[in-house]
């Protein structure tokens, strides 16, 4: 039957065939898919774990080693590092799943139909973050801000901490998903709409921007201090 045919997956195929890949769905299913999932899963785990030991995103830890001993910020490192690892699950879970939901909610299409895609595209932005933790590995540095993001220059210009954030999450990677998933869905749904199609993909990209810079101003630290019923001494 036709609806048990296979195909194979490659990225770099697939990565440059939006349509082709949407296609390939419409009459047979993805060879081997839920391996890849663990693959990717495996793969966050470790790329968020070596992002927390190097330093990317723990500066707010960085002041309390001059406010508490060794043995604490010790345990605030290993706290932030599992905390890396637990939010590892969280972010290739919601790009995979979650995502994959709301655009098959939106636009009517099988959400099983948009797992591959979106596992194709959980795998861009973990690309981008490994290619980022290389960078700040060959450089020595480590900075809460992506150089493939508008967050640098906004940091120049402006100084709310939420607006950086906002604009950090905007990438090149989102650029070329935006894209990915425009021409997938509308090869998917035939949509005659192209324009709403695009705007939509933005408006959702956009929100996902909105809500990632609000996790990023949780006071980590005010909430570290309130666990170990410690506190920190502000002038």
């Amino acid at each position: 039957m036709i609806s048990d045919m296979f195909f194979n997956f490659t990225f770099r195929h697939f990565l440059t065939n939006p349509r082709q890949l949407a296609i390939e769905l419409d009459h047979s299913t993805m060879r081997g898919f839920w391996k890849r999932v663990l693959v990717v899963f495996l793969a966050s785990v470790l790329l968020f774990s070596l992002r927390s030991l190097w330093g990317v995103n723990t500066e707010r830890l960085t002041p309390l080693l001059t406010t508490m001993s060794t043995a604490d910020y010790t345990l605030a490192r290993y706290a932030s590092l599992f905390g890396s690892m637990l939010w590892s699950f969280v972010y290739v879970a919601f790009h995979l799943f979650g995502v994959a939901y709301l655009l098959s909610f939106i636009f009517g299409i099988s959400f099983r139909k948009l797992l591959p895609m979106q596992l194709l595209m959980t795998s861009l932005l973990l690309l981008e973050k490994g290619l980022i933790l290389l960078v700040f590995y060959m450089t020595g540095t480590a900075t809460y801000v992506s150089f493939l993001s508008f967050g640098p220059l906004a940091a120049t210009f402006l100084e709310l901490p939420f607006t950086i954030f906002f604009f950090n999450q905007l990438t090149l990677t989102t650029v070329i998903i935006i894209g990915y998933q425009y021409h997938f869905i509308q090869t998917s749904a035939n949509m005659a709409k192209k324009m709403r199609l695009l705007f939509v993909l933005i408006g959702i990209h956009i929100f996902m921007a909105i809500f990632t810079a609000s996790i990023g101003l949780i006071p980590i630290e005010d909430l570290f201090n309130h666990l170990i019923g410690g506190g920190v001494v502000h002038d």
